[in-house]
């Protein structure tokens, strides 16, 4: 894999996490980023300009917030430009198909966990050309009103779905897609990462059917609010000072000697879960328990996988 390759990559990582960033991101939760770990201060520096230029230039205009935290806003692109959270999540899937090296393979790995609902390590999952190509065909399917065919799993088995696309709409760290199940005759929501075949187009344009007026794709993943016990003056203290929500209540209780107790801002549960498995070292989920089982589940299946591969 080419530096070039890598660069780009880089820059489309940084695009994904400051779109739509509310209240912005810092530079130390940037720093986080697997483009930028490991870099010296003043290498950073040079690194964060070129690529600030970088998306400059695309039309994508930074804004720097107060405490110097930055974002991309989603109405400040280029005349004619737009950019919908579809579009985001297919952006971060080519991301992931283009890089190939062992520098992304953590953080990519940790994001595909989290998007996830099979209990499996994080190194068995991978969303690359595989997820990107069923993305990019629906996509298609439902700008062409054409029905689509793939294999899902469903009841211990694979079975072939054909389905009328209505809309591809993202939750947490994942992808659905919203439409209508020819087979069940009744409307259904299919996680992307979950489709194992390629997606088939099945008749002509326009013979799919449109969505009911005033529709709009249901909520599937939860939003969690985290409490969480971080381990004093670590580095995961830094990072998720960004995401404080404020006070912790009462009721939650007292962290043990050396660890400080934090209430952390809303979000989609796939949302937390990638953001704490690379901080799990210094970080313990208190609440909620589905946030805290999800996290340990995760930690247990990649320690397994660990030690059947040493």
């Amino acid at each position: 894999m080419s530096t070039a390759v890598n660069a780009n990559v880089r820059v489309l990582e940084l695009f994904v996490e400051l779109l739509g960033a509310h209240p912005g991101r810092t530079k130390t939760q940037l720093r986080a980023l697997p483009g930028y770990q490991g870099l010296a201060d003043d290498a950073f520096e040079t690194q964060f300009q070129r690529d600030k230029d970088a998306l400059r230039d695309a039309g994508a205009h930074m804004t720097i917030h107060a405490g110097e935290r930055y974002s991309i806003a989603w109405d400040s692109f280029a005349p004619g430009i737009e950019v919908t959270s579809a579009d985001r999540a297919l952006m971060s899937l080519a991301a992931r198909a283009w890089d190939c090296s062992e520098f992304f393979a953590d953080a990519i790995d940790a994001k595909a966990a989290a998007a996830s609902s099979e209990d499996v390590c994080a190194p068995m999952i991978r969303l690359g050309l595989t997820g990107l190509g069923a993305a990019t065909t629906l996509s298609q399917a439902i700008r062409e009103r054409r029905v689509v065919c793939f294999e899902y799993p469903g009841s211990g088995q694979l079975t072939e779905r054909s389905v009328d696309p209505w809309a591809l709409s993202v939750q947490g760290r994942a992808l659905y897609l919203w439409g209508w199940d020819l087979d069940r005759n009744a409307e259904r929501t299919f996680r992307v990462s979950r489709i194992r075949s390629q997606v088939s187009f099945v008749g002509e344009q326009g013979d799919a059917s449109l969505p009911p007026e005033g529709c709009t794709p249901p909520r599937v993943s939860s939003f969690v609010s985290p409490v969480v016990d971080v381990r004093a003056g670590c580095p995961a203290r830094t990072i998720l000072h960004g995401y404080e929500a404020g006070g912790v209540p009462e009721e939650v209780g007292l962290p043990r000697r050396g660890w400080e107790r934090v209430c952390l801002e809303g979000a989609e549960l796939g949302t937390w879960i990638a953001r704490i498995l690379p901080l799990a070292a210094d970080v313990v989920v208190i609440s909620p328990q589905t946030l805290r089982e999800a996290v340990i589940t995760r930690l247990h299946a990649a320690a397994a996988w660990g030690d059947d591969h040493a």
